[in-house]
């Protein structure tokens, strides 16, 4: 029986992808053709409605330059700040940094590798970019000033795995001597900030602050005498341009009385680029996000910082009426660290934290399990997530679930068996979808009696086929198995929270409150030094002479003697013994420990 043929070499999706491609192809070579007559990337004028954050603009026609990601990618047709009536318009490819977006990638295909390939990391701290070269070859970066007469050149050959803190402004690579893209950093949107009102700040000299619009006051009211201050101090009823009534003391005109209008809102705005405003935002205050659907933080208190991130309840609102956990991580050094940091260590914090950010923010989106916070949403501009509120302590909170003296859980046996349950049905409806957690400890535990425990801080979780041994946690609840083979993964969650019930059960103090040197049993370790050479870590300056492997087998044997104390005979104690064995593949998984419970 004869059958009809298909003649079409393509599907109609491949026919689709072979067009795209070729108009991109189409569009790099009229942008390269372009770019030697073109104007200079920083007289364009980059529309404000949008978060464009890179202009890209290519300079050869050999190969073209693909982005990593045309989610965030378009073409346009741009005209200088100061145009001509007829002068054309100048076509590049900008990019707008998302909600979800930490970096934007650049390759040009080569043979076999790509001899162009970098990426440049958003700073959520200001407007500068952290230049990463994924190539096998050095890169160069030259600024490309306005006006090179009276601009210095500056130049930075970038070897390969190796970063560069960016400026904003137009920079040119070179491949091999030869140019091949300009690229221009735009600075970032500002964010305006909103001040709680106070009747000091309204009373202190104008000359010193902002008025609700955001303006200073004029020139000339700074400029006035003092006679002229004294004299408008001395009248009965003044109307201050803030927008409020002030009532002069008799006698006393320098200490007013300040009463807001009724039809103002009673907040100072401040416009601002610098820093990360949500690192920096004062209790009461709100910040205005722009974007594609603009938003605002108003922050209510903090809950916790550290030198990584800072959790605060705050008011977010897209999710109106209710009060939120927002963490945010951190990219600043500290002044300490700054003062011993290595090389790129700046560039490398900004990478490190928005990696982890975005490991976060994927993997948490797609849990939805009433033992872990609903995420709300997060936004990679300023490394936020958004987070369900829950009124519950961690249980390494002194006063709360730990005694400060001896360090020992302070809750019931009760509050024991519902740690279990609970933190057991999250990690195994966890591990069903191929993540593990990968920092399962008493601190990334919360727990009230009503709601029960939640497990949180998923930056450091993976999928299963992910590399493991370059991902941190906390020495004190790594598994026997990282020794020599460097495992992680699901098995590891199990015998971090084995660790975990030991303390909870009240075998075992807290584990890392030994990391605090004037412990009486101190003792503290890196990770990823566990498996290197013993001479080199016997070499560093501050060496006990121990080994980190040393001191992990000596915590091993201290969990080992603790697991003894285990009473076999009792059904729950019974169970975490078994999250504790030592091979592996011996332990007793989640899926059995709930099904158990």
């Amino acid at each position: 029986e004869a059958t009809e043929e298909n003649t079409e070499p393509y599907s109609q999706i491949e026919m689709a992808a072979r067009m795209r491609s070729h108009r991109e192809k189409q569009f790099m070579h009229e942008a390269a053709a372009a770019a030697h007559a073109a104007v200079h990337l920083d007289d364009l004028v980059v529309p404000t409605d949008k978060d464009i954050r890179i202009l890209v603009r290519p300079l050869t026609r050999a190969r073209s330059v693909s982005p990593g990601n045309l989610d965030n990618c378009e073409w346009l047709q741009l005209t200088a700040e100061v145009a001509e009536p007829k002068q054309p318009e100048h076509k590049v490819l900008a990019v707008t940094q998302t909600e979800r977006d930490i970096k934007f990638s650049v390759r040009m295909p080569g043979e076999r590798h790509p001899p162009l390939w970098c990426e440049l990391y958003y700073d959520p701290s200001s407007s500068n970019q952290m230049f990463l070269n994924c190539s096998d070859l050095p890169l160069t970066l030259s600024r490309v000033p306005q006006n090179p007469a009276i601009s210095p050149a500056q130049e930075h050959v970038v070897n390969p795995q190796m970063m560069q803190k960016l400026t904003p402004g137009t920079w040119r690579i070179k491949v091999t001597g030869v140019n091949v893209l300009d690229f221009r950093i735009v600075e970032k949107r500002p964010v305006i900030r909103r001040l709680p009102f106070t009747p000091r700040s309204l009373s202190a000299s104008s000359s010193d602050m902002l008025n609700l619009s955001g303006k200073r006051q004029l020139v000339a009211e700074d400029s006035a005498s003092s006679a002229d201050k004294r004299q408008r101090a001395e009248d009965d009823i003044s109307m201050g341009e803030d927008g409020v009534v002030m009532f002069m003391r008799p006698g006393n005109a320098g200490d007013p009385l300040v009463f807001p209008l009724p039809t103002e809102d009673r907040r100072r705005e401040i416009v601002s680029t610098r820093g990360n405003p949500l690192v920096e935002l004062e209790d009461g205050a709100e910040v205005e996000i722009p974007g594609g659907e603009v938003y605002t933080i108003k922050k209510v208190d903090l809950i916790a910082s550290t030198s990584l991130s800072a959790v605060a309840r705050a008011e977010f609102s897209r999710v109106p009426d209710s009060i939120i956990t927002i963490k945010v991580l951190k990219t600043s050094l500290t002044q300490r660290a700054n003062a011993t940091a290595r090389p790129q260590e700046e560039e490398r914090n900004v990478m490190r934290q928005s990696e982890t950010w975005l490991r976060e923010f994927v993997n948490h989106e797609r849990l939805n399990h009433k033992s872990i916070p609903r995420l709300f949403g997060g936004d990679s501009r300023y490394l936020s997530l958004y987070m369900e509120h829950i009124e519950a302590k961690d249980l390494t909170i002194r006063g709360a679930w730990q005694n400060a003296q001896t360090t020992m859980f302070t809750g019931s046996r009760l509050d024991a068996e519902k740690i279990l349950r609970d933190i057991s049905s999250a990690l195994d409806y966890l591990h069903a979808k191929n993540l593990t957690h990968n920092d399962i400890k008493p601190g990334n535990i919360i727990y009230n009696a009503q709601r029960g425990a939640v497990l949180c801080d998923f930056g450091m979780s993976f999928e299963r086929s992910a590399a493991q041994s370059g991902i941190g946690g906390t020495p004190y609840y790594i598994g026997p198995e990282y020794i020599i083979h460097k495992l992680r993964g699901t098995s590891g969650d199990v015998w971090a929270f084995g660790v975990t019930m030991l303390y909870v059960l009240g075998k075992l103090g807290l584990p890392e409150a030994r990391s605090i040197k004037k412990h009486p049993e101190y003792l503290y370790w890196q990770i990823r030094e566990v498996n290197a050479p013993a001479h080199a870590q016997r070499a560093q300056q501050g060496s006990d002479g121990l080994t980190a492997l040393e001191k992990m087998r000596t915590w091993l044997d201290i969990v080992g003697e603790a697991k003894k104390r285990l009473r076999t005979s009792d059904p729950i104690e019974r169970l975490v013994a078994k999250m504790l064995t030592l091979k592996p593949h011996h332990r007793i998984t989640m899926r059995k420990v709930v099904e158990t419970l």
